[in-house]
C-alpha cells in the first residue's frame, strides 16, 4: 500500500513491450482526464495495453457519497477500460470482492497488471487486513478485455507477514510475479495462466526490499527492478541498494546485479507518512531494441542524507553491465532553487529501439516550496537511449477546478508513491498517476487518479 510503503507499499510494472499496431481512436485528450470516482478516495493507479485496449486499475477506498454514491464502496481493487486512447473510459468496477480460498480479505491495496499474447489480463495486488499482519498475493484473470474476472489464486507458497510490492509481468514462457517480505526477493511463476504457481526465495539481502518492476527481454528472459533498504528505517548514506535481477527464461533461475545507491530520502511533511514514503525508488523499462533501463531516485548531493531528490538513468545490453546516464529531470529549470524542490517517484518506458521516456513528480511550482503544493507530472524523451534529451520536459499534469486537490500551480501533494506509465497506440507515452490534498486521504479529503495520453 502506497501511502504507508511499510509493510505494503507500491511500484510499476511495465513488462514486455506491448504492440503498437495503430487505433482507430477520437482524438487523444489535450488535457488529464479524472478516472475512479468523483468522490474518491483514489489512489494507486497502473496501467497496461493490448491492441486497442487500455486498462487501468486502481486502488479505492470509501470517499464522500454526496458526489456520487458509488464513491462509498468498499475498499478494493477498481478497473476501469477504454478502446479509443483514453479519450473515454468504462465505469469503474470492482474486479473481485469474493473470498479467495475461504479468506476474505477486508483490504486490498498494490494493483499491478499485465497482459499476455492471447489478450487475458491478469491483474495481482495484495489481500490484508487479516490478524497479525498477514497478507497475501493475489492474482486474477480476465478473458473478456476486463469486464469480469475469474480465477482468483494466492501466489506465495506459506505464510507471508508484511509482503509487499507484488510486479507482475507476462513472458512467453509464463507469468512471473515478483513481491518481497523483510530481506526476502521471492519471485514466482506460472505457466498454467496463473491456475498455479512455483515460488523461490531468490534473493536475502539488506533489511527491508521492494520489488519495483519487471520486463522480459528479446530472449525471454525476465528482469527485475529491487530497492532495497539497507537498514529497518531506510536511513544513512547510502540507504538504498538498486539491484537488477535476471530470470532465465522459463526458470526460476535468477542472478542479480547491484547498479547503485542512494541516500536517506527527505521527510514527508506530514508526520503519519510511514516508513520510507520519500525513500529512494527505481523503476524499470525496456525499449524494442532490447536496451534496459533503471531510473533511479537519488540525493542531490549523493554524500548528504535527506538531501533534495532528483532523478538519474541507467542503461544496460543485456541487464547485467551497466551504465549510468546521470541525471534526467530539470526541476532547477523554473522557478526551483537548487536546496528546495523535489523530484520524486520516477518511472521509464521504452518505445521504439533508442526511444526512452522518464517521468516523474517535482514541486518547482511550491508556492511556497514546502512539499504541500506545487506538485506537478512531468516527462522527458530521448531519442538515442538516454544519451541526450529532446528539450525541457513536459507538464503531463494539468488544472481542473472542480478537483479540490488542485489548485492552478499544481495538486497539493503526491497521492501514492508511485506512476503508471506505457505506450499509447500511436507510439507516444500514456501515464497515470494519484493526486491528493494530504497524506491521509479518506472521504472529507480524497484524492483522485488522473490519466493523460501524450498522442
Amino acid at each position: 500500500m502506497s501511502r504507508v510503503r511499510t509493510m505494503l507499499a507500491a511500484a510499476f510494472l511495465l513488462g514486455a513491450m506491448l504492440p503498437t499496431s495503430a487505433i482507430a481512436a477520437s482524438p487523444p485528450p489535450p488535457s488529464p482526464v479524472r478516472l475512479g470516482y468523483c468522490g474518491g478516495d483514489d489512489w494507486e493507479p497502473t496501467l497496461a495495453r493490448s491492441g486497442s485496449l487500455i486498462v487501468v486499475a486502481i486502488t479505492h477506498y470509501a470517499g464522500d457519497p454526496t458526489c456520487d454514491p458509488a464513491s462509498a464502496s468498499p475498499t478494493a481493487i477498481f478497473v476501469q477500460t477504454s478502446t479509443n486512447g483514453g479519450s473515454t473510459w468504462t465505469v469503474p468496477h470492482a474486479a473481485w470482492t469474493a473470498p479467495i480460498g475461504g479468506v476474505t480479505y477486508s483490504k486490498q491495496a498494490d494493483p499491478s497488471l499485465a497482459i499476455d499474447s492471447t489478450g487475458a489480463i491478469y491483474l495481482a495486488w495484495l489481500g490484508y487486513g487479516l490478524n497479525g499482519g498477514h497478507t497475501d498475493v493475489i492474482v486474477v484473470k480476465s478473458t473478456d478485455s476486463g469486464a469480469t474476472f475469474t480465477q482468483a489464486t494466492k501466489t506465495n507458497a506459506a505464510d507471508c507477514k508484511n509482503c509487499d510490492h507484488e510486479k507482475l509481468v507476462a513472458a512467453p514462457s509464463g507469468l512471473y510475479i515478483a513481491y518481497t517480505q523483510a530481506s526476502n526477493h521471492f519471485i514466482a511463476l506460472s505457466t498454467d495462466g496463473a491456475a498455479t504457481w512455483t515460488q523461490s526465495n531468490v534473493l536475502r539481502a539488506d533489511v527491508v526490499a521492494f520489488a519495483e518492476g519487471g520486463v522480459v527481454d528479446p530472449q525471454g528472459n525476465v528482469v527485475f527492478a529491487w530497492a532495497d533498504c539497507q537498514s529497518s528505517s531506510c536511513s544513512g548514506v547510502p540507504a538504498v541498494d538498486y539491484r537488477v535481477s535476471k530470470t532465465t527464461a522459463g526458470t526460476l533461475s535468477t542472478t542479480f546485479a547491484l547498479v547503485g545507491t542512494a541516500v536517506q530520502g527527505p521527510d514527508c511533511p506530514f508526520g503519519s507518512c510511514g516508513f520510507a514514503y520519500w525513500s529512494p525508488q527505481s523503476a524499470i523499462g525496456i525499449d524494442a531494441g532490447g536496451t534496459v533501463y533503471l531510473a533511479t531516485g537519488q540525493g542531490q548531493s549523493s554524500t548528504a542524507r535527506k538531501s533534495p531528490p532528483i532523478v538519474n538513468l541507467y542503461r544496460s545490453s543485456d541487464a547485467v553491465s551497466w551504465t549510468s546516464l546521470g541525471r534526467v529531470d530539470d526541476k532547477n529549470a523554473s522557478g526551483c532553487a537548487a536546496s528546495a524542490c523535489y523530484a520524486l517517484y520516477p518511472t521509464v518506458i521504452g518505445g521504439a529501439a533508442g526511444n526512452v521516456s522518464v517521468a516523474w513528480m517535482d514541486d518547482r511550482a511550491g508556492s511556497p516550496v514546502d512539499h504541500m503544493n506545487g506538485w506537478n507530472v512531468w516527462l522527458r524523451t530521448s531519442t538515442n537511449g538516454g544519451s541526450t534529451w529532446s528539450g525541457a520536459s513536459v507538464k503531463v499534469s494539468g488544472y481542473d477546478a472542480t478537483q479540490t486537490q488542485e489548485q492552478p500551480n499544481g495538486f497539493k501533494f503526491p497521492y501514492g508513491d508511485y506512476m503508471g506509465i506505457g505506450i499509447n497506440g500511436c507510439g507516444a507515452p500514456m501515464l497515470t498517476w494519484g493526486e491528493g490534498q494530504n497524506w491521509t486521504g479518506g472521504a472529507t479529503s480524497p484524492g483522485h487518479v488522473e490519466f493523460r495520453s501524450m498522442c
